[in-house]
């Protein structure tokens, strides 16, 4: 998790809560474009192939919708 930008954090917290990149991006105040690929580099950075592998890295790590 150190790896991650303060960006990405925000990403990986809100993909836990179950957004989408359209949700995610409004409340951000950026494209979804964008956070498709903060999310892209975020699933690099924690070696996740899929989202549900990201998903389960992030919970194991203690990031959550509070964390």
């Amino acid at each position: 998790m150190a790896r991650l930008t303060p960006r990405e954090r925000e990403v990986l917290i809100l993909l836990v809560e179950g957004r989408t990149n359209k949700t995610i991006g409004q409340k951000l105040g950026i494209s979804p474009r964008t956070v498709e690929l903060h999310r892209a580099q975020v699933m690099h950075r924690l070696d996740a192939s899929s989202l549900t592998e990201l998903l389960q890295v992030a919970l194991a790590a203690g990031v959550g919708p509070h964390g």
